[in-house]
């Protein structure tokens, strides 16, 4: 926890124990009959601005919003002239809400309340039967942000695709049972998977091979064996 986060903290419990005494202090006003109303309405800013400072001790964006609001409320409240100064005194407040609405409303404070993003890993499946080659490509792919799937044949591989809907495909074309080919005609023929784009690695390197790849609606071609970086910014070329 940073400095700033243990500040709002200590704020919010600071806050949540104030608002509790004046909730308990103006309960009793409300048992005068010609202040009813009018407590009542202070009783539920209060109460909003006590739970809005539990939240925030949570760093909960959602009470830091309250706690502007409601302050706001109480300020125009306040400033209202027929409240009257036996019960309150009105400037101290003032300021001192306007005091708590430019605090939780200022941008760095903000930031701290603000949800982080958590960064996505994008996912590539191997569907390849050479289990060397899946260990050797696994880790250059995780060292470069990216969660990798494996399977090592083809008709393992379209269950994968489906259910899991990997980002990317580098996908064999000499496989045990169905071909790389045929995997990925049938990756482009399902809505599931059609969009997932899909990288031939193969020793097969000749232009007709390549064709017949691109025809089976691969995206790319890349021969065995494969260097790092032309691995890598191929598939950042392609998904990020």
């Amino acid at each position: 926890m940073n400095k700033k986060s243990f500040l709002i903290e200590i704020v919010g419990y600071g806050l949540a124990l104030a608002y509790s005494i004046l909730l308990a202090s103006i309960l009793e006003l409300s048992k005068v009959p010609e202040l009813r109303v009018r407590i009542n309405i202070i009783i539920v800013i209060f109460a909003v601005l006590f739970i809005s400072a539990i939240a925030a001790v949570l760093l909960k964006e959602r009470g830091r919003v309250l706690i502007v609001i409601a302050n706001v409320m109480v300020v125009l409240y306040l400033l209202q002239p027929q409240v009257e100064n036996k019960w309150i005194i009105s400037l101290v407040y003032v300021v001192a809400y306007a005091s708590l609405f430019l605090i939780f409303n200022q941008v760095k404070n903000k930031q701290i309340f603000a949800k982080k993003k958590t960064k996505k890993w994008k996912s590539v499946l191997i569907i390849d039967d050479d289990q060397t080659q899946i260990m050797t490509v696994r880790p250059v792919l995780m060292s470069a942000g990216y969660s990798v799937l494996s399977a090592e044949t083809g008709e393992i591989g379209l269950q994968i695709a489906e259910t899991q809907r990997p980002d990317l495909i580098l996908l064999d074309v000499i496989l045990p049972g169905m071909k790389g080919r045929e995997v990925c005609k049938r990756l482009k023929e399902n809505k599931v998977t059609k969009d997932i784009p899909v990288v031939f690695v193969t020793v097969k390197d000749a232009k007709d091979e390549i064709n017949a790849e691109l025809e089976a609606g691969a995206h790319a071609h890349l021969t065995k064996p494969i260097a790092v970086k032309v691995l890598i910014s191929t598939i950042r070329s392609i998904i990020g």
